[in-house]
């Protein structure tokens, strides 16, 4: 891991993944601004040179949460979604999608 990757994930990955999250879970900022878990539930392909968008749904009830693009054909990026509540709520990767990438990075220097 370079000192690059080291300062990306101090700043971007401030906390470690929340152990109850499942696969695919995710927490994610509502348009009231309040924190949902939520597990994906579809997949958004991009346009030639964007990224893919991830429809979500509230683990607790089912229900789909709006990205608050007015498109039911639109979701949420990769960086406004969090693997740590706190994370979430501070917005520590907004506008950075390899995030998940990161974390590997984090878990192989930590030996796990």
């Amino acid at each position: 891991m370079t000192d690059r990757e080291r300062q990306m994930i101090e700043s971007y990955l401030p906390h470690p993944r929340d152990p109850q999250l499942g696969q695919d879970e995710y927490y994610v900022l509502d348009t009231a601004g309040r924190v949902q878990h939520v597990r994906l539930s579809d997949i958004f392909p991009g346009r030639p040179g964007e990224d893919a968008e991830y429809g979500v749904r509230r683990v607790s009830d089912g229900m789909r949460i709006d990205a608050g693009l007015g498109d039911p054909f639109r979701g949420f990026a990769m960086f406004d979604l969090y693997d740590n509540r706190q994370d979430c709520k501070d917005r520590t990767h907004g506008c950075f999608n390899n995030w998940e990438y990161l974390r590997e990075l984090q878990k192989k220097g930590e030996g796990t």
